[in-house]
């Protein structure tokens, strides 16, 4: 392995992939960050049906969804952003493009590549080294397995594809056959979709209480109007996000719990669950607000 302070120049490269390429400490701590993060999701929402009891003050559940939910995803992708990398594959080496610093592995002297048994963040691979050490970086990028047989390809031993068949392994395979579309954006699913219910609930509360729909913004002005509209936003926003933790969870558990079962099947049910929750979130969700305003 020897280190470079800039990327050969050169022809263009057998495989080239963005990548995140974390030491092992950082990794931890951003695998730590995201599970606290979503876990405190699934808490939330246990501990709302527990009580029985929806939050009276909407702006305490929104520092509590700020502080255990938006604050670790935020740090974790600030984590991720520092260790950016470039995976590069050409005949006979692997190169890891990162900020200031250029690793290049022989392919040769790869003995092994260990899958990430835990695929938190993402899917990721650690390589170990003929010497017995590990590479000092571990790397997370969109396909972990296409890297690995580019390497095969380019002069890798075939027998760092052993690891390829744990069930953790085929669950990701069957994540990216599927890749998450338009409606799976944050700004969509969140942002916006959570007017859907934002807007005619908030009106109605402006009839109930003030009488019209207008009726704040004619007694107490603009800014009281959109802020109260901003609370209501927001509310529904945190709503969504919990309904969709729990959607994920659900499709998650399952996807895996395929993988391990009947690995041929991984790719299929992975497609039908994510129709199934978008189904449920999109049209599940308004149809069920509908028939609670109408009732």
């Amino acid at each position: 392995m020897t280190s470079a302070t800039e990327a050969d120049d050169g022809g263009p490269s057998l495989f080239a992939a963005d990548a995140v390429a974390y030491t092992p400490a950082w990794r931890f701590i951003a695998a730590a960050l995201e599970i606290f993060g979503r876990g405190s999701l699934l808490a939330i929402v246990a501990v709302l049906w527990l009580t029985n009891a929806p939050p009276s003050n909407p702006l305490k559940m929104t520092r509590l969804f700020s502080g255990l939910f938006l604050a670790p995803e935020i740090a974790a992708w600030c984590v991720a952003r520092a260790y950016s990398a470039r995976v590069e594959v050409d005949q006979g080496i692997a190169r890891i493009i990162a900020r200031g610093e250029t690793i290049e592995i022989p392919l040769a002297s790869i003995a092994a590549v260990e899958p990430w048994r835990l695929p938190v963040p993402s899917g990721g691979i650690t390589v170990r080294l003929g010497s017995g050490r590990r590479l000092p970086r571990a790397i997370r990028t969109a396909d972990p397995v296409a890297l690995l047989d580019a390497m095969v390809a380019a002069g890798a031993d075939a027998g760092i594809r052993k690891g390829l068949d744990r069930p953790i392994v085929v669950y990701e395979r069957a994540r990216l056959a599927h890749p998450y579309g338009p409606l799976e954006n944050w700004l969509v699913k969140f942002v916006v979709f959570s007017l859907v219910p934002a807007v005619p609930v908030f009106r109605l509360h402006q009839y109930i209480t003030y009488g019209g729909t207008f009726g704040e913004y004619y007694t107490f002005g603009l800014g009281p109007y959109l802020a109260a509209f901003g609370i209501w936003w927001a509310t529904w926003l945190i709503n969504l996000a919990l309904f969709a933790s729990v959607l994920r969870a659900v499709v998650e558990i399952l996807a895996l719990a395929v993988a391990v079962a009947v690995p041929s099947w991984a790719v299929a049910t992975r497609g039908f669950l994510g129709i199934a929750q978008r189904v449920v979130y999109y049209i599940g969700f308004p149809v069920w607000l509908l028939l609670r305003l109408t009732a």
